[in-house]
């Protein structure tokens, strides 16, 4: 498989991880994607400071409430005055890293985050958002650090979230190929976890095919293949990676199959817009490869 092909199948795998990571999103409650009655929850906060203005808990939670809200300068305003009443306040260090952060300048973020960490050595929080700074300022290797660390501060009885192993790997691969291998490891680390997830088994498959190893993409890809309910567009990942690994055949028969599953899904399923995309596709490829037959007869 050359470069040029194994970057452009991975670009497709990638692709398929997005869509799966976006229906995930669009199945989480409306509350969790929406910050119901802040401003409630800001006159709250206010009054609990007045009540007791030498607690600096008070400002960071008011902070983090105005942060949210993106309400920048008063988020701000409150870290600092609660780092004025405690500086060992490792809740005001992280806020104003991640307030920082959020207004688009990792680099003055940094110092913040590196200061709440050495507070606060096993803080998760602390730890994966100065990950995204080093992710920002382009310094992988260290983004992947913090982020095996925050996932080895859990307790067995927890679990890290899935996004902490797919962080982790992203910035593993960013580093270059040499570091692909680490990339699978942080991703093998989180499917014995947690469990077969799309999201991290897509995304093993990808860089797979980004290593030039389609025969392991197979051997990553096949597994979710027999768990799946819905099989039409994993089937097409099958067909492509078998495509460009020269097993034209092989790769007819997994179009052919993605193909008959649309036919036998309701249609509520079959005629949307993803599905009928993933038609197209599958017809594109399929008189591709006949073509090929008849120009190599």
């Amino acid at each position: 498989m050359t470069k040029r092909a194994r970057s452009a199948l991975s670009d497709r795998v990638l692709s398929g991880c997005s869509v799966f990571l976006c229906l995930l999103l669009a199945s989480l409650p409306l509350s969790l994607l929406a910050h119901s009655g802040i401003h409630k929850q800001i006159e709250d906060a206010t009054r609990r400071i007045a009540e007791d203005p030498a607690n600096p808990q008070g400002y960071v939670q008011r902070g983090n409430l105005y942060r949210i809200h993106r309400d920048w300068d008063y988020a701000l305003a409150d870290f600092s005055a609660a780092k004025q009443l405690d500086a060992t306040a490792a809740g005001a260090e992280l806020g104003l890293g991640q307030t920082r952060l959020e207004q688009g300048s990792p680099q003055q973020a940094l110092p913040y985050l590196n200061r709440a960490v050495a507070l606060q050595p096993g803080n998760v929080r602390a730890l994966v958002t100065r990950a995204q700074a080093w992710q920002a300022l382009g310094k992988p290797l260290a983004a992947a650090a913090d982020y095996s660390t925050a996932i080895e501060q859990f307790p067995e009885s927890g679990k890290p979230l899935p996004d902490y192993y797919l962080q982790c790997a992203r910035a593993y691969a960013a580093a270059g190929d040499a570091y692909i291998g680490k990339a699978l490891q942080s991703l093998d680390d989180g499917l014995q976890v947690l469990g077969n997830l799309q999201t991290l088994a897509l995304y093993a498959v990808a860089l797979e095919i980004q290593r030039g190893n389609p025969d392991a993409a197979l051997l990553r890809l096949d597994p979710l293949l027999a768990s799946a309910s819905r099989k039409e567009f994993l089937l097409l990942e099958r067909g492509d990676i078998l495509l460009a690994a020269n097993r034209d055949q092989e790769a007819r028969q997994a179009f052919l199959a993605a193909q008959a599953a649309i036919a036998a899904l309701p249609p509520r399923h079959r005629y949307t817009r993803s599905v009928q995309q993933l038609e197209t596709t599958l017809t594109a490829r399929l008189q591709a490869s006949a073509a090929q037959d008849d120009h190599e007869r």
